[in-house]
């Protein structure tokens, strides 16, 4: 590990130089008027669009100007630098962590259609990376419990992904744009095309992109195999037979093919990679109907039904001394749901806002195993089904929902909210599904189970001047078990020491959110300060159950069980300030600390101290524009004794959990150093004439060529280094 005490000065050396150049400065003008300044709105964390500063949850807006400029190979990546969240990213596996919180205690949508499932797992996901890169038109993130607004799983925190979508026009328009890219670090190729067709009764929109990464680098070499191929697009018609009255189709699909995994890819003495996925595909196809100012009881009518679905095949190919073993997985997801929801206004002065609705979505969960077996001495290959998998089932979820917004006073906002969901697990189980001398029956998975759940928030924004608020909010949240919570049994993918069993008896995890804020906003200056303490209950965790033998080898067993209580705080700060018309400081620093209560030991994924800062400037008429950005995270000291197995938490997680042998843990102690990553992205439009444009955009990623690793990444011995990515947009 490079020592980086020296980055910081590094940086603010180049920085002096930026703002020093002659040509660069501009006079200082006066202060731009406020009252010219357009709210900014977000629509996730009230399920309508609200003026940001009017909403009582922590909220991120990444609009699409930034999408571009950041070029991200992911979605996920996409979150990087946003303030209170934590991006491990490398290769097709990144996850965003909120609040110490990832994977299953986060909600992921898609214009609004959710993507947790029954099928989700705790840790990291790929789920969020599922969708084309170029079809992402804007992100919105919730910090912080979101279970009235979107049930289950929302403790963490929401995101939202809104697609690119057409908009009405008085008149005939019709236009698109071309976009390619080359990344140097992994030689991605991205290539995408947009087109978009409207008047004042239709509008359409539709892309498609086709992404190809090879393995990433970091400054000691390849980290293979990490490669990945992707293509997939999106369309959106909509059609407004009269003002106010939309009908929309929208579709979005995604494949990802030779999606390879680095974790454990060292385990086989021939150097056939552990863990490969063939094939990953999800696409939702969604229909709804939004009718705007409809009188006294109804601003605005929403009605919605959409239907989505996900195939994955997994292999996981393991070599003894006599033979090679493949087992491939198919997985199959099919869901469909529909939904209704209405907002009204009232008062004389319309300061009471009223929401409600309900929802109710049914999923298809269904796997199969096959296996093909391999004589290393003579080459015959035997092809059988394995025992040994989660058994096939339904779930299905039923909620309604109620948020009131109004405003006892001028300067106080109240907002209050109520959700009542009810969830049916019902497994269909075979007597191959159970791993044979794995201490446990086909009855054991056979569950046929209901939970009910009703959360609530309370929220308050008091405009304490024209540009200062101050605000709280209380949130509760909850997340209902799924399939893997009670009926996954066998070895778990990214750890190689421990066996897990099927637990029916468990309940749904719970929580509740205390949070504060000042927040400043004026046409200049725009910053946050938000302290946060969440308290966890019922939480499912794995405790020791003996030992159990699955193929010859034996391993330590564990069962879940709602057997421990916790709690997060933390801090999160951002600030953005306009020296003038051209430069821009910002900054984010975030603080989260987790604690296991009842076991008196760190919580999992609780991210370290980390956080962003840097300087933008922009030309007139907003030609050109460049970046300096430092990434920075301090070390992680604390970590749940879990982690010890975890491969992320090994000298080279290609070779599996920690051992005393050929793999010991990255440090004695198991900490993960800090770090200081330098990148400059800059860009310019090169030709503009009326709507059509041509610009450019170059990004140098850790421009030192930084040697780190980022807490909780399984995917890398060390994190990606040097990367050029330019990239080119023709709009038309």
């Amino acid at each position: 590990m490079i020592v980086t005490h020296f980055r910081f000065p590094r940086l603010v050396l180049t920085l002096g130089a930026l703002l020093a150049m002659p040509s660069l400065q501009a006079a200082e003008e006066p202060e731009k008027d406020e009252e010219a300044e357009l709210p900014t709105m977000v629509i996730t964390a009230s399920r309508t669009a609200q003026d940001q500063k009017k909403v009582p949850q922590s909220t991120n807006v990444v609009e699409q100007k930034r999408i571009e400029r950041f070029q991200a190979t992911s979605p996920s990546e996409m979150l990087q630098e946003q303030p209170g969240v934590w991006v491990n990213q490398v290769a097709a596996q990144g996850s965003p962590v909120i609040r110490g919180q990832m994977g299953n205690k986060l909600v992921y949508l898609w214009d609004g259609v959710r993507i947790n499932n029954g099928a989700i797992f705790s840790g990291p996901n790929p789920f969020f990376n599922q969708f084309p890169i170029d079809a992402v038109g804007r992100m919105e993130v919730v910090r912080g419990a979101g279970s009235v607004q979107y049930g289950s799983d929302a403790i963490g925190g929401v995101i939202n992904v809104f697609s690119k979508r057409g908009e009405f026009s008085e008149s005939l328009n019709v236009g698109g744009d071309v976009y390619s890219r080359y990344g140097s670090n992994n030689t991605e190729f991205t290539n995408a095309a947009n087109v978009h067709m409207s008047n004042d009764m239709w509008a359409f929109a539709a892309g498609w992109a086709v992404q190809d990464a090879g393995n990433y680098h970091s400054s000691s070499g390849a980290l293979a195999p990490s490669s990945f191929q992707t293509s997939g697009g999106y369309a959106n018609l909509a059609f407004q037979p009269v003002k106010g009255h939309v009908l929309r189709l929208s579709w979005v699909g995604n494949e990802r093919t030779d999606v390879d995994s680095y974790v454990q890819s060292k385990l086989n003495a021939d150097g056939v990679p552990r863990i490969y996925s063939p094939l990953e595909r999800r696409g939702i196809v969604k229909m709804d109907y939004t009718a705007k100012e409809l009188g006294f009881l109804s601003d605005e009518l929403k009605v919605y039904g959409y239907y989505q679905y996900y195939d994955q095949q997994r292999e996981r190919r393991v070599q003894t001394a006599t033979q090679f073993n493949n087992t491939i997985t198919h997985s199959n997801q099919d869901v469909w749901g529909v939904g209704i929801q209405n907002a009204a206004t009232f008062g004389k002065n319309k300061n009471t806002r009223l929401v409600y609705g309900m929802d109710y979505r049914h999923e298809n969960l269904s796997s199969s195993q096959m296996l093909n077996s391999t004589l290393l001495g003579t080459g015959v290959t035997t092809i059988s089904q394995p025992a040994g998998i989660t058994p096939d089932g339904i779930y299905e979820v039923f909620d309604t929902f109620v948020t009131l917004d109004l405003k006892p006073m001028d300067k106080l906002l109240l907002n209050m909210g109520a959700r009542y969901e009810n969830t049916h697990l019902h497994s269909h189980p075979e007597p191959l599904d159970v791993i044979p001398g794995a201490g446990y029956t086909v009855n054991d998975l056979a569950a046929n189970k209901y939970w009910n759940a009703v959360t609530w928030n309370v929220g308050a924004v008091y405009q304490a001047t024209k540009s200062f608020d101050l605000v709280a909010n209380i949130a509760t949240g909850y997340r209902t078990p799924t399939y893997s919570d009670l009926l996954s049994a066998g070895t778990p993918v990214f750890s190689s020491l421990t066996a897990s069993l099927p637990s029916t008896n468990i309940n749904p995890e719970k929580s509740i959110t205390y949070e504060l804020s000042a927040r400043v906003h004026t046409a200049r200056l725009k910053g946050s300060l938000t302290g946060y303490l969440t308290k966890l209950t019922d939480l499912i965790t794995s405790t020791t159950s003996g030992t159990v033998v699955i193929g010859g080898v034996t391993y330590n067993a564990t069962r879940n069980s709602n057997a421990a209580q916790g709690y997060i705080t933390g801090v999160e700060f951002a600030l953005s300030y306009d020296l003038d018309s051209h430069f821009t400081i910002f900054n984010n620093t975030t603080w989260t600390y987790g604690q296991n209560q009842s076991q008196n030991v760190p919580l999992r994924f609780i991210p370290p101290l980390y956080g962003n800062f840097g300087v933008r400037f922009e030309t007139d008429e907003k030609k050109g524009w460049v970046e300096l950005s430092e990434l920075w995270a301090g070390p992680l000291i604390r970590h749940n004794p879990n982690d010890e197995i975890d491969a992320g938490f090994s000298r080279d997680p290609a070779l599996g959990s920690p051992n005393n042998t050929n793999n010991p843990p990255i440090n004695t102690n198991y900490q993960i150093s800090g770090f200081f990553v330098t990148n400059i992205r800059t860009g310019w439009k090169v030709w503009e004439e009326g709507n059509r444009s041509f610009s450019l955009t170059l990004n140098l990623n850790n421009v030192f060529d930084t040697k780190y690793r980022q807490a909780y990444a399984q995917q890398q011995r060390q994190a990606a280094g040097f990367n050029v990515v330019v990239g080119g947009r023709l709009t038309f």
